[in-house]
Protein backbone atom coordinates (compact mmCIF):
# COMPACT_ATOMS: atom_id res chain seq x y z
CA UNK A 1 0.00 0.00 0.00
CA UNK A 2 3.02 2.39 -0.15
CA UNK A 3 5.42 3.98 -2.36
CA UNK A 4 8.90 4.38 -0.82
CA UNK A 5 12.22 5.89 -1.18
CA UNK A 6 13.95 7.08 -4.69
CA UNK A 7 16.13 4.58 -5.41
CA UNK A 8 19.49 5.83 -8.45
CA UNK A 9 21.25 2.49 -7.93
CA UNK A 10 23.56 1.81 -11.23
CA UNK A 11 22.49 -0.56 -13.52
CA UNK A 12 23.68 -4.44 -13.93
CA UNK A 13 26.01 -4.42 -16.78
CA UNK A 14 24.45 -7.66 -17.89
CA UNK A 15 21.44 -6.01 -18.13
CA UNK A 16 22.24 -3.01 -19.61
CA UNK A 17 25.75 -3.03 -21.77
CA UNK A 18 27.34 0.23 -22.57
CA UNK A 19 27.28 1.40 -26.61
CA UNK A 20 30.48 0.22 -28.13
CA UNK A 21 32.95 3.35 -29.01
CA UNK A 22 33.35 4.28 -32.63
CA UNK A 23 36.66 2.76 -33.91
CA UNK A 24 39.46 4.93 -34.92
CA UNK A 25 39.24 3.70 -38.55
CA UNK A 26 35.98 4.51 -39.19
CA UNK A 27 36.17 7.11 -42.53
CA UNK A 28 33.92 9.20 -44.38
CA UNK A 29 34.57 6.70 -47.13
CA UNK A 30 33.15 3.54 -44.85
CA UNK A 31 29.72 5.58 -44.91
CA UNK A 32 27.26 3.88 -46.56
CA UNK A 33 29.09 0.44 -45.02
CA UNK A 34 28.09 2.30 -41.44
CA UNK A 35 24.91 3.58 -42.83
CA UNK A 36 23.92 -0.26 -43.49
CA UNK A 37 25.24 -1.58 -40.34
CA UNK A 38 23.07 0.96 -38.36
CA UNK A 39 19.87 0.19 -40.03
CA UNK A 40 20.61 -3.38 -39.33
CA UNK A 41 21.03 -2.62 -35.84
CA UNK A 42 18.36 -0.62 -35.67
CA UNK A 43 16.07 -3.23 -36.94
CA UNK A 44 17.32 -5.87 -34.91
CA UNK A 45 16.77 -3.89 -31.76
CA UNK A 46 13.36 -3.46 -33.04
CA UNK A 47 12.65 -7.39 -33.22
CA UNK A 48 14.67 -7.85 -29.78
CA UNK A 49 12.53 -5.10 -27.87
CA UNK A 50 9.12 -6.63 -29.59
CA UNK A 51 9.98 -9.76 -28.51
CA UNK A 52 10.85 -8.25 -25.14
CA UNK A 53 7.28 -6.96 -24.98
CA UNK A 54 5.29 -9.98 -26.32
CA UNK A 55 7.34 -12.39 -23.82
CA UNK A 56 6.56 -10.38 -20.81
CA UNK A 57 2.89 -9.97 -22.12
CA UNK A 58 2.56 -13.14 -22.32
CA UNK A 59 2.05 -13.83 -18.54
CA UNK A 60 1.87 -17.78 -17.74
CA UNK A 61 2.92 -19.24 -21.33
CA UNK A 62 4.68 -22.32 -20.73
CA UNK A 63 7.99 -22.63 -19.23
CA UNK A 64 9.82 -25.89 -18.85
CA UNK A 65 12.19 -24.37 -16.81
CA UNK A 66 9.72 -23.62 -14.12
CA UNK A 67 9.36 -26.92 -12.69
CA UNK A 68 12.50 -26.58 -10.08
CA UNK A 69 11.95 -22.89 -9.61
CA UNK A 70 11.71 -21.44 -6.24
CA UNK A 71 10.49 -17.99 -6.19
CA UNK A 72 12.08 -15.87 -3.60
CA UNK A 73 9.92 -13.11 -1.94
CA UNK A 74 11.25 -10.05 0.08
CA UNK A 75 8.61 -9.39 2.14
CA UNK A 76 8.10 -5.93 3.57
CA UNK A 77 6.54 -4.75 7.06
CA UNK A 78 3.52 -3.63 5.48
CA UNK A 79 0.48 -5.59 5.67
CA UNK A 80 -0.17 -5.86 1.68
CA UNK A 81 -0.90 -9.42 0.49
CA UNK A 82 2.37 -10.80 -0.62
CA UNK A 83 3.28 -10.45 2.69
CA UNK A 84 0.27 -11.70 4.56
CA UNK A 85 -0.34 -15.01 1.70
CA UNK A 86 3.07 -16.42 3.52
CA UNK A 87 0.27 -17.03 6.75
CA UNK A 88 -2.03 -19.21 4.42
CA UNK A 89 -1.63 -22.92 4.15
CA UNK A 90 -2.44 -22.90 0.73
CA UNK A 91 0.31 -20.69 -0.48
CA UNK A 92 3.11 -23.32 -0.11
CA UNK A 93 1.25 -25.28 -3.17
CA UNK A 94 -0.43 -22.73 -4.84
CA UNK A 95 2.83 -22.06 -7.48
CA UNK A 96 3.65 -25.85 -8.11
CA UNK A 97 5.46 -27.46 -9.56
CA UNK A 98 7.62 -24.07 -8.58
CA UNK A 99 8.23 -23.29 -4.94
CA UNK A 100 8.15 -20.26 -3.17
CA UNK A 101 9.98 -19.15 0.24
CA UNK A 102 9.58 -15.69 2.37
CA UNK A 103 12.43 -13.52 4.01
CA UNK A 104 11.88 -10.41 6.11
CA UNK A 105 10.51 -8.28 6.92
CA UNK A 106 12.71 -5.70 5.10
CA UNK A 107 12.68 -2.26 4.76
CA UNK A 108 11.47 -1.18 1.81
CA UNK A 109 15.15 -0.20 0.09
CA UNK A 110 16.45 -3.27 1.47
CA UNK A 111 13.99 -5.59 -0.26
CA UNK A 112 14.67 -3.84 -3.42
CA UNK A 113 18.46 -4.27 -3.10
CA UNK A 114 17.70 -7.70 -2.13
CA UNK A 115 16.06 -8.49 -5.48
CA UNK A 116 18.68 -6.27 -7.72
CA UNK A 117 21.69 -8.11 -5.79
CA UNK A 118 20.25 -11.99 -6.85
CA UNK A 119 18.92 -12.72 -3.71
CA UNK A 120 15.07 -12.63 -4.34
CA UNK A 121 12.86 -12.25 -6.79
CA UNK A 122 9.86 -10.47 -6.05
CA UNK A 123 8.40 -7.73 -3.93
CA UNK A 124 5.97 -4.48 -3.71
CA UNK A 125 6.18 -1.07 -3.61
CA UNK A 126 3.47 1.75 -4.13
CA UNK A 127 2.86 2.44 -8.14
CA UNK A 128 3.89 6.03 -7.55
CA UNK A 129 7.87 4.91 -6.78
CA UNK A 130 7.48 2.01 -9.43
CA UNK A 131 7.03 5.32 -11.64
CA UNK A 132 10.24 6.34 -10.20
CA UNK A 133 11.80 2.63 -10.72
CA UNK A 134 11.04 2.60 -14.54
CA UNK A 135 12.00 6.39 -14.97
CA UNK A 136 15.38 5.71 -13.66
CA UNK A 137 15.48 2.26 -16.38
CA UNK A 138 15.28 -0.39 -13.32
CA UNK A 139 14.85 -3.80 -14.39
CA UNK A 140 11.69 -4.16 -12.84
CA UNK A 141 8.57 -5.96 -13.96
CA UNK A 142 4.82 -5.41 -12.44
CA UNK A 143 2.23 -8.24 -12.91
CA UNK A 144 -0.30 -6.82 -10.28
CA UNK A 145 -2.02 -4.12 -8.52
CA UNK A 146 -3.26 -3.91 -4.63
CA UNK A 147 -6.14 -1.48 -5.61
CA UNK A 148 -8.03 0.43 -2.12
CA UNK A 149 -9.87 4.11 -2.00
CA UNK A 150 -6.75 5.78 -0.57
CA UNK A 151 -8.17 6.17 2.65
CA UNK A 152 -5.54 5.02 4.35
CA UNK A 153 -2.84 7.80 2.74
CA UNK A 154 -2.91 11.22 4.08
CA UNK A 155 -2.31 14.15 6.11
CA UNK A 156 -2.32 14.52 9.91
CA UNK A 157 -1.99 17.89 11.94
CA UNK A 158 0.23 16.94 14.86
CA UNK A 159 -1.28 17.26 18.17
CA UNK A 160 -0.95 20.78 19.71
CA UNK A 161 -0.73 22.40 16.15
CA UNK A 162 -3.90 24.01 16.18
CA UNK A 163 -3.85 23.37 12.52
CA UNK A 164 -7.81 22.15 11.31
CA UNK A 165 -7.15 22.57 7.37
CA UNK A 166 -4.82 21.96 4.51
CA UNK A 167 -4.39 25.87 4.27
CA UNK A 168 -3.51 26.32 8.05
CA UNK A 169 -0.08 24.33 6.79
CA UNK A 170 1.25 27.32 5.11
CA UNK A 171 4.24 27.93 6.52
CA UNK A 172 4.45 24.77 8.69
CA UNK A 173 6.65 21.50 8.37
CA UNK A 174 4.97 18.43 7.41
CA UNK A 175 7.31 15.13 7.45
CA UNK A 176 7.41 12.95 4.84
CA UNK A 177 9.69 9.93 3.65
CA UNK A 178 11.68 11.29 0.98
CA UNK A 179 11.49 13.49 -2.10
CA UNK A 180 9.52 12.17 -4.96
CA UNK A 181 8.15 9.37 -2.07
CA UNK A 182 4.53 8.61 -1.28
CA UNK A 183 4.33 11.27 1.44
CA UNK A 184 5.37 13.92 -0.80
CA UNK A 185 2.88 12.79 -3.93
CA UNK A 186 0.20 12.75 -0.86
CA UNK A 187 1.06 17.08 -0.28
CA UNK A 188 1.42 17.63 -3.92
CA UNK A 189 -1.75 15.49 -4.86
CA UNK A 190 -3.76 16.59 -1.37
CA UNK A 191 -2.66 20.57 -2.05
CA UNK A 192 -3.20 20.72 -6.00
CA UNK A 193 -6.90 18.60 -5.75
CA UNK A 194 -7.65 21.91 -3.19
CA UNK A 195 -5.97 24.71 -5.44
CA UNK A 196 -3.61 25.12 -3.00
CA UNK A 197 -0.17 26.38 -3.31
CA UNK A 198 2.04 23.50 -1.73
CA UNK A 199 5.32 25.67 -2.49
CA UNK A 200 3.85 27.66 0.86
CA UNK A 201 4.39 24.32 3.06
CA UNK A 202 7.73 23.20 4.38
CA UNK A 203 8.13 19.26 3.70
CA UNK A 204 11.07 17.66 6.17
CA UNK A 205 12.34 14.17 5.06
CA UNK A 206 12.71 11.57 7.63
CA UNK A 207 12.90 8.40 8.38
CA UNK A 208 9.70 6.62 8.77
CA UNK A 209 10.89 5.02 12.37
CA UNK A 210 11.33 8.78 13.38
CA UNK A 211 7.76 9.58 12.21
CA UNK A 212 6.44 8.22 16.15
CA UNK A 213 8.45 10.53 18.03
CA UNK A 214 8.90 14.03 15.83
CA UNK A 215 5.28 13.65 15.58
CA UNK A 216 4.21 13.66 18.76
CA UNK A 217 7.33 15.94 20.23
CA UNK A 218 5.81 19.03 18.18
CA UNK A 219 9.22 19.14 16.06
CA UNK A 220 6.95 18.88 12.63
CA UNK A 221 3.40 20.12 12.75
CA UNK A 222 1.95 17.40 10.54
CA UNK A 223 2.58 14.01 9.17
CA UNK A 224 1.88 12.84 5.43
CA UNK A 225 2.55 9.28 5.07
CA UNK A 226 0.63 5.85 4.64
CA UNK A 227 -0.57 2.71 6.38
CA UNK A 228 0.41 1.96 10.14
CA UNK A 229 2.53 5.31 10.00
CA UNK A 230 -1.14 7.31 8.79
CA UNK A 231 -2.90 5.09 11.87
CA UNK A 232 -0.41 5.81 14.26
CA UNK A 233 -0.74 9.35 13.47
CA UNK A 234 -4.62 9.02 13.67
CA UNK A 235 -4.48 7.49 17.35
CA UNK A 236 -2.48 9.99 18.87
CA UNK A 237 -4.18 12.36 21.33
CA UNK A 238 -5.08 15.87 20.00
CA UNK A 239 -4.29 15.09 16.15
CA UNK A 240 -6.51 16.03 13.87
CA UNK A 241 -6.80 13.79 10.51
CA UNK A 242 -6.50 16.67 7.77
CA UNK A 243 -7.66 14.75 4.26
CA UNK A 244 -6.81 11.17 3.32
CA UNK A 245 -6.57 9.72 -0.56
CA UNK A 246 -10.44 9.50 -1.52
CA UNK A 247 -10.89 12.29 -0.74
CA UNK A 248 -8.25 14.01 -2.97
CA UNK A 249 -8.62 11.56 -5.61
CA UNK A 250 -5.48 9.54 -5.05
CA UNK A 251 -4.18 7.61 -7.89
CA UNK A 252 -1.31 5.77 -5.48
CA UNK A 253 -1.93 2.12 -4.54
CA UNK A 254 0.53 -0.75 -3.93
CA UNK A 255 1.70 -2.78 -6.99
CA UNK A 256 3.39 -6.26 -6.77
CA UNK A 257 6.74 -6.68 -9.02
CA UNK A 258 9.58 -9.34 -9.56
CA UNK A 259 12.68 -8.83 -11.29
CA UNK A 260 12.74 -8.47 -15.45
CA UNK A 261 14.65 -11.81 -15.50
CA UNK A 262 12.58 -13.78 -13.59
CA UNK A 263 9.41 -12.47 -15.23
CA UNK A 264 11.30 -13.26 -18.64
CA UNK A 265 12.30 -16.47 -17.87
CA UNK A 266 9.38 -18.13 -15.44
CA UNK A 267 6.19 -15.81 -16.48
CA UNK A 268 4.10 -19.00 -15.85
CA UNK A 269 5.04 -18.63 -12.10
CA UNK A 270 3.99 -14.95 -12.20
CA UNK A 271 0.75 -15.96 -13.44
CA UNK A 272 0.35 -18.19 -10.33
CA UNK A 273 1.54 -16.07 -7.87
CA UNK A 274 -0.99 -13.30 -9.11
CA UNK A 275 -3.81 -16.08 -8.95
CA UNK A 276 -2.95 -16.51 -5.24
CA UNK A 277 -2.43 -13.22 -4.57
CA UNK A 278 -6.34 -12.30 -5.94
CA UNK A 279 -7.29 -15.32 -3.76
CA UNK A 280 -6.08 -13.81 -0.71
CA UNK A 281 -7.79 -10.52 -1.83
CA UNK A 282 -10.43 -12.57 -2.33
CA UNK A 283 -10.70 -14.04 1.11
CA UNK A 284 -9.83 -10.76 2.69
CA UNK A 285 -12.89 -9.55 1.31
CA UNK A 286 -15.02 -11.24 3.86
CA UNK A 287 -11.92 -12.04 6.37
CA UNK A 288 -10.08 -8.28 6.56
CA UNK A 289 -8.60 -9.42 10.00
CA UNK A 290 -6.04 -11.11 7.07
CA UNK A 291 -4.68 -7.39 7.48
CA UNK A 292 -4.65 -6.78 10.92
CA UNK A 293 -3.80 -9.86 12.05
CA UNK A 294 -0.35 -9.04 10.12
CA UNK A 295 -0.14 -5.83 11.83
CA UNK A 296 -0.58 -7.80 15.12
CA UNK A 297 2.51 -10.19 13.91
CA UNK A 298 4.73 -6.72 13.32
CA UNK A 299 4.02 -5.75 16.94
CA UNK A 300 1.01 -3.15 16.42
CA UNK A 301 -0.96 -2.25 19.78
CA UNK A 302 -5.03 -2.53 19.54
CA UNK A 303 -5.39 0.80 19.47
CA UNK A 304 -3.41 1.06 15.98
CA UNK A 305 -4.81 -2.48 14.64
CA UNK A 306 -8.11 -0.38 15.47
CA UNK A 307 -7.37 2.51 12.79
CA UNK A 308 -5.48 0.12 10.83
CA UNK A 309 -9.32 -2.43 10.55
CA UNK A 310 -11.18 1.06 9.61
CA UNK A 311 -9.45 1.44 6.04
CA UNK A 312 -10.57 -0.02 3.21
CA UNK A 313 -10.14 -3.35 2.24
CA UNK A 314 -7.74 -3.89 -0.53
CA UNK A 315 -8.36 -6.05 -4.19
CA UNK A 316 -6.04 -7.41 -6.18
CA UNK A 317 -6.44 -6.61 -9.80
CA UNK A 318 -4.49 -7.33 -12.99
CA UNK A 319 -2.39 -4.63 -14.94
CA UNK A 320 -4.77 -4.55 -17.95
CA UNK A 321 -5.51 -1.80 -20.38
CA UNK A 322 -7.31 0.11 -17.44
CA UNK A 323 -4.64 -0.60 -14.95
CA UNK A 324 -1.79 0.79 -17.74
CA UNK A 325 -3.98 3.89 -18.07
CA UNK A 326 -4.03 4.13 -14.36
CA UNK A 327 -0.59 4.18 -13.93
CA UNK A 328 0.64 6.49 -17.11
CA UNK A 329 -2.02 9.11 -15.52
CA UNK A 330 0.19 8.84 -12.12
CA UNK A 331 3.48 9.15 -14.32
CA UNK A 332 2.21 12.19 -15.91
CA UNK A 333 1.07 13.81 -12.38
CA UNK A 334 4.72 12.98 -11.50
CA UNK A 335 6.11 14.87 -13.94
CA UNK A 336 3.75 17.83 -13.45
CA UNK A 337 5.20 17.89 -9.53
CA UNK A 338 8.21 17.22 -10.65
CA UNK A 339 9.65 13.75 -9.81
CA UNK A 340 10.78 12.76 -12.70
CA UNK A 341 11.87 14.51 -15.91
CA UNK A 342 9.72 12.18 -18.61
CA UNK A 343 6.76 10.06 -18.68
CA UNK A 344 8.69 6.38 -18.59
CA UNK A 345 7.29 3.80 -21.00
CA UNK A 346 5.46 1.77 -18.32
CA UNK A 347 4.11 -1.18 -21.33
CA UNK A 348 7.66 -2.83 -21.53
CA UNK A 349 7.59 -2.76 -17.72
CA UNK A 350 4.30 -4.63 -16.88
CA UNK A 351 2.19 -7.89 -17.68
CA UNK A 352 -1.41 -8.98 -17.56
CA UNK A 353 -1.92 -11.80 -15.64
CA UNK A 354 -5.51 -11.39 -16.19
CA UNK A 355 -5.93 -14.52 -18.74
CA UNK A 356 -8.20 -12.00 -20.91
CA UNK A 357 -5.65 -11.49 -23.12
Amino acid sequence: MQSYHRRHQQQEASEYPSDRTRSQHDHPRNAGGRHRLRRFTSLLSAFLGLALVTSLAACGSDNAQSSGTTLRVAYLSTANYLTTLQYEDFAKNSLSPAHITWTGPYSPSDAYAAVQSGNADASSTGTGHFVDLIAEQQPWVAFALEYYDGDSQGIVAAPGSNITSLKGLYGKSIAIDSKGGTGDYIVNQAFAHAGLDVSKVNKVEMKQTDFASAFTSGKVDALASFDQNLAMAISTPGAKLLTDGSRYESLNVSIHMVSKRFAQEHPDVVKKLYQALKKESDKAQTHPSIITDAYRKFGASDTLTKVVAGFDTPEIRPIDAQGLAQLNKQAEQYRQFGFIDHVPDLSAAVIDCSGKH
